[in-house]
Order: C-alpha cells, then structure tokens, then sequence
C-alpha cells in the first residue's frame, strides 16, 4: 500500500504542476476576452486587461490615493486606490454615470486594490469612502 501511494505522488505532482504551468502560460499569452462596453464592471486581470497598463490620471488626498489605470488592448479604465476596508472604488464618466464599482472587505491586503472595468479613457478615479465621502481624480483626457 505504501508503495501504491509513493508512485502516486511521483505521478500526480509533476503532472499536476505541468497543468498549471500550462494553464498559466496560456492565460497570459491568450487575448484580451472583451473590449470596452463588453468589459464594464468586470475585473481586469480575469479579462486579461491587465498587460499593457499605463496611469492616465494620478492624485493624492488626504484619505488615499487614487489612481486612474488605462488598457489600450481593452479600451477600459478602473481605479486603483489605497484606501479603508468597506470603501467602494469606480470610475465615473463626464455624465456621472459610475462603472466597475468595487467594495473593499478585510481580504488580509494592506497595499492597493482594483476596482472593476469602465469604458474608454475619458474617466475619472473616485472613492467612497466609508463614512459616505467621495472623492475623484480630475477627468483623464479621451
């Protein structure tokens, strides 16, 4: 029995380990799986939006930090913000309309967090921080 299990594990870990190297090497060469509208309120990494990043808009308060994130490949913004547990981060067209909106738990993470997808890149970043305060990056240029 004992050496049943023994030949099992030399077995299964290397091939379990391969399926996830597979399965990782193919997620991050595999296309982006949505484009602009198609990608409101998803997450970016999940969307494989997440490969060619640059900031469109950056700007610090006195309760965050927040950052207005942009995908070419996607055509997509979100918000990327250090802030308290229970904020809710989006982004917010020149019309108000908000996207992505994302409410922060006690996940364990300290550092930034990511808010969902919005469309294009004329978007601002924007917090509402738990005691119903909001906050937004001026407006990225499109």
């Amino acid at each position: 029995m004992k050496k049943r299990f023994s030949v099992a594990i030399i077995i299964l870990v290397p091939l379990t380990f391969a399926g996830v190297v597979f399965w990782e090497f193919k997620k991050a060469t595999s296309p982006p799986s949505c484009h602009r509208d198609t990608c409101i309120n998803r997450d970016a990494r999940d969307e494989q939006c997440d490969k060619d990043v640059e900031t469109s808009m950056k700007q610090e308060f006195k309760e965050a930090t927040l950052t207005l994130r942009y995908s070419a490949t996607c055509n997509t913004s979100w918000a990327r913000a250090v802030v308290p547990i229970g904020s809710i981060l989006y982004v917010e067209d020149v019309r108000g309309r908000k996207y992505g909106e994302f409410q922060l738990f006690d996940d364990g993470v300290a550092t930034e967090h990511y808010g969902n997808m919005g469309p294009g890149r004329a978007l601002k970043a924007c917090v509402q921080l738990p005691d119903g305060k909001d906050l937004c990056t001026k407006l990225a240029p499109d």
